[in-house]
């Protein structure tokens, strides 16, 4: 599972408290990439960090059709944007 929690923007990757929004499958992690919405060179069993503005263009791609391909990662962009918050994604 890629787990997911809101981190604002001015906070580091380590700070500790985070609030955990949701995660992803693997399956769902593959589709996202081939979406775009995630990149190609990020690792489902790594770690990354998207700031409010990733999180707002990537908000901005999620037609219908692309929502209902990757529906908790859908979930989980638009929790975050309605928070006004970034994200950070962990593997495990």
């Amino acid at each position: 599972m890629l787990d997911f929690s809101f981190i604002p923007d001015e906070k580091p990757v380590h700070h500790w408290g985070l609030t955990y929004v949701g995660g992803i499958e693997y399956e769902e992690f593959v589709a996202a990439q081939d979406l775009k919405i995630i990149e190609s060179h990020l690792d489902y069993y790594g770690k990354f960090r998207w700031m409010s503005q990733n999180v707002q263009q990537k908000r901005a791609m999620l037609t219908s059709a692309v929502a209902a391909a990757v529906p908790n990662l859908a979930f989980i962009l638009k929790q975050a944007f309605t928070a006004n918050c970034g994200l950070v994604a962990f593997g495990d």
